[in-house]
């Protein structure tokens, strides 16, 4: 005899198999991978060859390159308590990246017309980002 049953059980299993149906990320994990995609922008921005004075085109880049890097390496995160955090951070870490190109193309026409005011609040905001996910990830 045979249950009416079987096909949905069947289907059931077959659906979740396809999901994946993987353990959910940890905080330790979520925040080791934020850790490392962290420092690898550190480490790009602290090798950039540029410099907002002495050669904006190149800084610009290195930091776009470096923001962009950051954003994928963060998107493997999943935990909601970190992935927030980092969300807030990667878009903070945007604004930056847009502040400093403007100033960066400022810079090329002029020097002296670059508005540090506007970048240092952007600089400040991600820092603060940043900070906000440190503590999120050494909270119990």
């Amino acid at each position: 005899m045979t249950s009416r049953f079987a096909p949905l059980a069947l289907v059931l299993i077959i659906g979740a198999a396809l999901t994946g149906c993987a353990p959910a990320q940890s905080k330790s994990e979520a925040c080791d991978i934020f850790s490392s995609a962290d420092l690898a922008l550190v480490d790009a921005i602290t090798n950039s060859s540029g410099s907002l004075i002495d050669d904006p085109a190149t800084a610009r880049d290195d930091l776009d390159a470096a923001v962009t890097t950051f954003e994928k390496d963060v998107s493997k995160i999943s935990n909601g308590d970190v992935k927030t955090a980092v969300d807030a951070m990667t878009a903070a870490l945007k604004d930056f990246n847009s502040e400093f190109a403007d100033a960066a193309k400022a810079t090329e026409a002029n020097p002296d017309s670059v508005d540090n005011s506007a970048l240092n609040t952007s600089l400040s905001a991600a820092e603060t980002a940043e900070s906000d996910v440190a503590r999120v990830c050494n909270s119990n």
